[in-house]
């Protein structure tokens, strides 16, 4: 039975995931919800909630003025499943805008607020739950309408129920989840517990196998794992890494207070071991080698959510830490706090300025993600599309600029440094959000 004292508790959990959101209501879209997801989304409502929304640009996007490599060929097929794409095209259907994006996520954001402190309830724990609204990624994740979002919102009610052992209840949610983001099939690991502890077959708790098992028949395939290991030694460091961001990071080896909390728990401390060692496996340093490791710390947040939870136990107060890293720059990535939101927001502080030296017949350089959000109002930098810059990605060199051009450097992007490095030139203004800032620099001379 779930405790029946302080059930007001959860209501306000989801009222502040709700004020959260409101209160960040114009916050531009970014990374793959801008270059993916939503736009997924709009086409998903443009063409009739097809299972696979992809291979062609909504009516809604705007030319940019230049051709981007994120969209050069379509929206690309990326296997998932559609749920979270229909949803947002219910809302997006009358008219692509950041209040109709805004208010698909409001929902999500609730359940997934209210969701935690419920679990911390259930668990006995008293407030454990709102120990989450100070995890950085998640009030981050709450603003980023990415597959991830209605993921956090479900897993903590489908846990629930495995306490409950409310099989039917599970079933529904662990395969609504599944059908949100491929693993949320890693529910299976909790209820199999759940099963053998009653000593009893449940093959409810295989539900979201067959939920995955379906959508692979029905699509013709899975998505791709995004890498596999790197040996036993490249698979050891990943699962150390991954083990410091769940319990050190951004303060959060305070809550190790709590370690006996999440040693008894054996159904939630499975489903949070199983989430570590799956994604140190596959999936999170999707991009080995390259400038962009650890873009991807979203992944881990179901796990992570939970795992706080359990640490928190009476002492909630605890993770009040986190909150000091809210606007921080993460070694682990833009997705780790408000940085990549906080650089959003530079450029579209920035997008007027660039609009009035384009008109007043300047030349200007931008990289893909910040001339994806300058092109589509629906992204929230602009009110109407900024047309007529030139793009620089990681294949443009120095010489591709001309003495003259206006070069816009940002915080987190693609890397302006092998445009810039030995030019001449004059920094003209610089756009300042926390740790996310846009530069504008006039090239005066050519290097060498």
């Amino acid at each position: 039975m779930t405790e029946r004292g302080q059930s007001w508790l959860p209501w306000v959990g989801a009222l502040i995931a709700a004020l959260w959101v409101a209160i960040h209501h114009d916050v531009p879209l970014v990374e793959d919800s801008l270059f993916w997801w939503v736009p997924k989304g709009i086409l998903a409502g443009e063409t009739g909630f097809p299972l696979s929304p992809a291979h062609a640009l909504p009516d809604a996007m705007h030319p940019s003025g230049a051709t981007l490599p994120q969209w050069s060929g379509g929206l690309p097929d990326y296997a998932h499943p559609p749920l979270w794409y229909w949803w947002i095209g219910l809302f997006t259907q009358w008219g692509a805008s950041l209040g109709a994006i805004r208010a698909a996520t409001l929902l999500p954001a609730m359940a997934a607020g209210a969701g935690f402190v419920a679990l911390g309830r259930r668990l006995g724990l008293g407030g454990a739950g709102f120990a989450v609204f100070a995890l950085p990624p998640f009030l981050a994740q709450l603003l980023r309408p990415e597959l991830d979002l209605p993921l956090l919102a479900l897993v903590p009610w489908a846990l629930i129920a495995l306490q409950d052992r409310a099989w039917g209840r599970y079933a529904v949610l662990a395969g609504l989840a599944t059908a949100t983001k491929e693993p949320g099939v890693l529910l299976v690991a909790p209820a199999v517990v759940a099963a053998y502890d009653e000593r009893r077959w449940r093959i409810a708790a295989l539900t979201p196998l067959f939920v995955l098992g379906g959508w692979a028949l029905l699509h013709g395939g899975l998505a791709n794992p995004e890498r596999t290991p790197d040996g036993l030694w490249g698979w050891g460091q990943d699962l150390l890494t991954v083990l410091f961001i769940f319990f050190i990071a951004q303060g959060r080896f305070l809550l190790l207070v709590g370690i006996k909390n999440f040693l008894k728990e054996r159904v939630m401390g499975s489903f949070v071991l199983t989430w570590i060692v799956f994604f140190a496996t596959i999936g999170f340093f999707a991009n080995r080698g390259t400038a962009d490791l650890y873009t991807h710390i979203r992944y881990l947040l179901p796990g992570m959510a939970v795992a706080t939870v359990l640490l928190a136990g009476h002492r909630p107060w605890l993770a009040v830490a986190g909150l000091l890293f809210v606007h921080t720059a993460s070694d682990y990535g833009p997705e780790a706090s408000l940085f990549g939101i906080d650089q959003a927001r530079s450029e579209q502080q920035a997008a007027p300025w660039i609009a009035e030296q384009m008109a007043n017949g300047r030349r200007v350089w931008v990289g893909t993600h910040q001339a994806a959000g300058l092109g589509q109002p629906w992204a929230g930098v602009v009110n109407k599309p900024v047309v007529g810059f030139n793009v620089y990605s990681f294949e443009t060199k120095a010489t591709d600029i001309q003495t003259g051009d206006i070069v816009m450097d940002v915080a987190y992007g693609e890397p302006s440094g092998t445009i810039l490095t030995g030019q001449q030139k004059t920094l003209l203004h610089t756009w300042l959000v926390h740790d996310g800032w846009v530069k504008a620099w006039r090239i005066d001379g050519q290097p060498g």
